[in-house]
């Protein structure tokens, strides 16, 4: 199956600009192609070590995830010189042949690591979710569709990942180079056709069609950044500018020849823009857009140094670690992710630095012996036909045999989903479900179908509103609404109306003259109805509640938080921080001056790890923390909390609620058999619905202040001769002239989902 031949000159293996060696010259003592350059394995091998900093969150790494960008580009130039090479020799190019080396060049490593994840994935990865993601995402991994598949994924993103999900996330980008292969056939074809049409020379005619789709991809990678960031990154007519950079490049060296003081140049600014990148790193919203043609230029100018003689950047590239790395940074991919996920899976949060370090360079071990035992089997590095493999079975049968076993991998991953499935209906997890979904259920009218927690501001009425009764407020963050089950609790038998004003990660503070965000505009709500409610003298107890310790500098117990496992939600709270910071003080002042009764909840002990998952699974680890841990950490709020509760009115509570599962030496994740969180930091419903006790002494000072306003009014009425009935309604009411209020404004971007903190 051979594309007919046009006029093309036929490459010198030895000239320089044919991607050879500098004059020709191979390695000493390695068995390799004419045209192998050790440089572009060590841009490979370097692009590989940026990848592994980035997933691994090592500090100074933030901005290397743009080595897949150099290694779309390097393939990109690599697969179009072993294409025109063969074309040049052959006068066209057997394309059964081009797929059988992809074929044997990708499948076995890939094949081999799919199915020790589904492996893996019994043992490490929980069948609530975890397991039927990864079955899932390794059957479109097998039919190299994972990106479309990550695509269309509402629960992992590549830039606000999501510890423990994504087990095969990073297959995204072999599948659109997978995809690129497929595509390079119909961008030959179509060429050859229009130099057929036009009597063109074909390599003219390529570069041409070659630039026109890359302008095209570019501008739609633009265009979608901001509209359709997913697609902007996952799909491959999106990527595909990168991937024409390197095919246009390799049709450019085959025809011009740089000097050698422009390619040191070329290699010196390739080399600075990478650096820059990763020293400055880019927006990652709406990533490629153009700021991808930063690295992606560096690599070409890198690639372009190289078609000659060595220059400074090349003899650097070729650096024997680097190239060695190069030749392994396949199977370095492809374990690499996989085992920084198990890693977190098993410890429940991203393991620290150091472990984060070892699993990557176990992930190299895994390479090496995939490289010598698995990769080597079915092909080598030279370009020769390991023996008795393309002899016996034939470049058809390599690629149908390619094909089949990806199959064989797809129907393994459905069978590993059938059974996930069943473990997850076990009674076992069914119960670890429920654990998990142990939260607060409010009206419908507070939460949009499929929230847990208020995403926009809105006066959240628990209990019906009746008139004369004395009201209970509770304003806070999550750390506030999930004590709504122990408020209800304790005003089950008392005469209260109950109202909240919860947002995820928006604690309580005088939002007065602030920008308009979705936070600033609850707190205004709350603050004018407590403001009206007491202007009018209408019986009130506010009730404050936060996660306080968030919102100031300092360490975490929070493994997620302290390992920066949720990045979207810190970069969320860091900017209502200083917000809180400024205004939280002044409405101490406000509430004061007003004279209301506040009581203040104290801050909530936390344990390291999502306790429903930690007390469901074997572990190394205890699930408890040491008291005197806990409570060292949140003792800088205690303080501050002390402080400002100074100005307010009456004799204000600080309610601790820790003693009910603080023993004195730790913080239980479960006691007498309730789950005391549904993540790692927010009491679970069940559990705080035990807690009304320490909501009463709220719950009869606002009766007793509404008795006292009753008796008034009563002997008001005495005075005037007046009936009960007499009253002005919308003096009784005490929850009119809130409804004209604006709730529906939309969730700005970066808040809730992500309102519960760093656990969801």
């Amino acid at each position: 199956m051979g594309t007919p031949s046009t006029t093309m000159p036929r490459p010198d293996p030895a000239r320089p600009d044919d991607g050879g060696p500098a004059g020709g010259e191979l390695p000493a003592n390695r068995p390799t192609r004419l045209n192998y350059r050790p440089d572009i394995d060590g841009i490979r091998g370097t692009a590989a070590i940026m990848v592994m900093g980035f997933h691994a969150k090592v500090p100074g790494f933030e901005g290397s995830y743009i080595g897949l960008d150099l290694f779309f580009v390097v393939s990109g130039f690599v697969i179009t010189n072993l294409l025109l090479g063969e074309y040049a020799r052959r006068g066209g190019i057997n394309w059964w042949n081009f797929y059988a080396r992809r074929a044997r060049r990708l499948i076995p490593a890939k094949a081999t690591m799919l199915l020790g994840v589904l492996l893996l994935s019994f043992v490490v990865l929980t069948p609530v979710g975890s397991q039927q993601e990864t079955a899932q995402s390794a059957a479109a991994a097998a039919a190299f569709v994972s990106n479309f598949f990550f695509w269309q994924s509402d629960t992992v993103s590549y830039f606000g990942h999501t510890p423990g999900t994504g087990v095969l996330l990073h297959t995204w980008s072999l599948s659109v180079e997978e995809q690129f292969y497929l595509a390079m056939p119909l961008l030959i074809v179509l060429a050859w056709l229009l130099a057929k049409l036009l009597r063109i020379e074909l390599r003219g005619v390529a570069l041409i069609l070659t630039v026109v789709l890359f302008i095209a991809s570019l501008w739609l990678a633009i265009q979608w950044a901001e509209p359709f960031p997913e697609a902007a990154y996952y799909l491959p007519i999106t990527r595909a500018f990168e991937f024409l950079m390197g095919v246009a490049l390799s049709l450019i060296v085959a025809k011009v020849s740089a000097p050698h003081a422009v390619r040191e140049v070329m290699g010196l600014v390739g080399a600075a823009l990478v650096v820059y990148a990763i020293v400055d790193p880019m927006p990652t919203a709406g990533y490629p857009s153009y700021w991808a043609l930063i690295p992606c230029f560096g690599a070409l100018f890198l690639t372009w140094a190289g078609t000659g003689s060595r220059t400074l950047v090349t003899r650097f590239l070729s650096f024997r670690l680097f190239v060695w790395l190069g030749l392994l940074s396949y199977g370095w991919y492809l374990w690499h992710w996989p085992l920084l996920v198990f890693g977190e899976s098993v410890n429940l949060a991203p393991p620290p630095l150091w472990m984060r370090i070892a699993l990557i360079m176990a992930a190299l071990g895994c390479a090496y012996l995939s490289w010598r035992y698995v990769e080597g089997i079915f092909y080598n590095r030279s370009g020769e036909k390991p023996r008795g493999v393309n002899g016996a079975w034939g470049s058809k049968r390599v690629v149908m045999t390619g094909i089949s076993s990806m199959m064989v991998v797809a129907s393994l991953a459905a069978f590993t989903l059938l059974v996930a499935d069943d473990q997850a209906e076990s009674s076992r997890w069914t119960a670890v479900t429920e654990q998990l979904a142990d939260y607060p259920d409010l009206p419908e009218e507070c939460v949009p179908e499929g929230a847990i927690i208020q995403p926009r501001p809105v006066l959240c009425r628990l209990n019906e509103a009746e008139p004369g009764r004395g009201t209970v407020v509770l304003w806070g963050d999550s750390h506030a609404w999930m004590y709504i089950p122990g408020l209800e609790a304790a005003a089950e038998d008392a005469d209260v109306n109950l109202v909240a004003f919860n947002q995820g990660s928006c604690p309580p503070f005088d939002a007065t003259g602030m920008a308009e965000n979705n936070c600033v505009r609850g707190n205004q709500m709350a603050l004018s109805f407590i403001e009206d409610q007491a202007e009018r003298g209408r019986p009130l107890k506010v009730i404050l509640g936060a996660s306080w310790e968030v919102y100031f500098p300092g360490e975490r117990l929070n493994l997620l938080v302290a390992r920066g496992g949720n990045e979207a939600h810190q970069s969320y709270v860091d900017a209502i921080s200083p917000l809180f910071r400024e205004g939280a003080p002044t409405l101490f002042d406000d509430l004061g001056e007003l004279g209301v009764s506040v009581d203040v909840i104290a801050p909530v002990a936390e344990v390291p790890r999502n306790a429903p998952l930690c007390e469901a699974r074997l572990r190394l680890y205890d699930c408890d923390v040491a008291e005197a841990v806990s409570r060292q950490a949140d003792q800088y709020a205690v303080d501050w909390l002390e402080e400002q509760m100074e100005k307010l009115a009456g004799e204000p509570r600080l309610i601790d609620v820790n003693s009910a599962f603080c023993d004195g030496d730790f913080c239980r994740a479960e006691v007498d058999g309730t789950l005391t969180y549904f993540d790692n930091n927010h009491l679970s419903a069940s559990f705080s619905a035990t807690l009304g006790r320490f909501f009463e002494d709220s719950i009869a000072d606002v009766e007793e202040d509404a008795a006292q306003v009753e008796e008034l009014r009563e002997q008001r009425r005495e005075r005037r001769g007046e009936s009960a009935e007499s009253v002005d309604s919308s003096e009784a009411t005490g929850l009119d002239g809130l409804d004209g209020l604006d709730t529906d404004s939309d969730t700005e971007a970066g808040s809730p989902d992500l309102v519960l903190g760093a656990t969801r």
